[in-house]
């Protein structure tokens, strides 16, 4: 969160010298619904036995969340792009009986013992974007089309642990931290045939070395007022990464959301 208001107040410190400029903003909750696996492997060659892929739900116990959001954005900068920043936090935890044994890390976590289990992925956005010219234009401000970059950092962490009575304390665990920078393409736009409402939606994606990434989101907006907006939607999140910081993983994260904001 300090790092989404160290970028915010940078945003804000543009607008200074950039004139006349449009402001939105808006605030919400996701349903996060989690799902796939995670694998956080040392010493790949010193034969492991246990399984290392490592499933959130069947595994770790993980269960869903809803996590409040939230994005600020500045538009029609004389001579630079829009700029959008977005706060995102995933943390979800679990517990229950190891199914199956596995390997996470250093810890090889026996069936059925006690598991308790943390993931993060918190997400901070920086989008860049221009409007595709004349569209705007051309649709009498029906059709706004938007693409650029998105640079997105992730804050990963992960724990698990098991309960263990020779242990001291009675558990032993292993954890794992990366932060991840991902550079996105993006593309955005909202149709808007009348006044009242609108449909939105936005896609980020990369993929490089076996790693892939795509954000998708898409949204129903309500305007009571010109400056106001009320919307619902759905969001689809998958994390495919490829041994990188020794963690690779294929993890879902979905579900619907609701949203308010301002323009002005």
């Amino acid at each position: 969160m300090k790092r989404f208001l160290v970028v915010l107040t940078s945003v804000f410190a543009l607008t200074t010298t950039a004139g006349a400029v449009t402001i939105s903003g808006g605030a919400g909750a996701w349903k996060e619904k989690p799902s796939g696996w995670i694998e956080y492997t040392e010493n790949k060659g010193a034969g492991v036995s246990a399984k290392t892929n490592v499933d959130v739900k069947d595994d770790l116990h993980i269960d869903d969340e809803t996590k409040a959001f939230g994005w600020f954005k500045i538009s029609d900068i004389p001579f630079l792009p829009d700029v959008k920043v977005r706060y995102t936090p995933m943390k979800f935890t679990g517990s229950g009986i190891a199914t199956t044994t596995f390997t996470f890390g250093k810890l090889t976590v026996p069936a059925k013992s006690k598991v308790s289990s943390k993931v993060e992925a918190n997400q901070y956005d920086v989008i860049l974007t221009y409007n595709f010219p004349f569209i705007k234009t051309a649709t009498a401000n029906k059709l706004n089309l938007q693409w650029g970059i998105n640079v997105k950092v992730i804050d990963g962490y992960a724990k698990v642990k098991y309960s263990d009575p020779t242990s001291p304390g009675g558990w032993r665990e292993d954890s794992k931290s990366a932060t991840i920078p991902v550079p996105m393409a993006h593309l955005e736009g909202e149709v808007r045939p009348v006044s009242l409402f609108g449909l939105s939606f936005e896609g980020n994606w990369v993929g490089y070395s076996g790693s892939q990434f795509y954000d998708v989101v898409g949204e129903f907006k309500v305007y009571p007022h010109k400056n106001l907006f009320v919307g619902v939607g759905y969001r689809y999140q998958r994390l495919k990464l490829d041994d990188i910081s020794d963690v690779s993983s294929d993890l879902k994260v979905k579900g619907a959301f609701a949203e308010a904001g301002f323009t002005f």
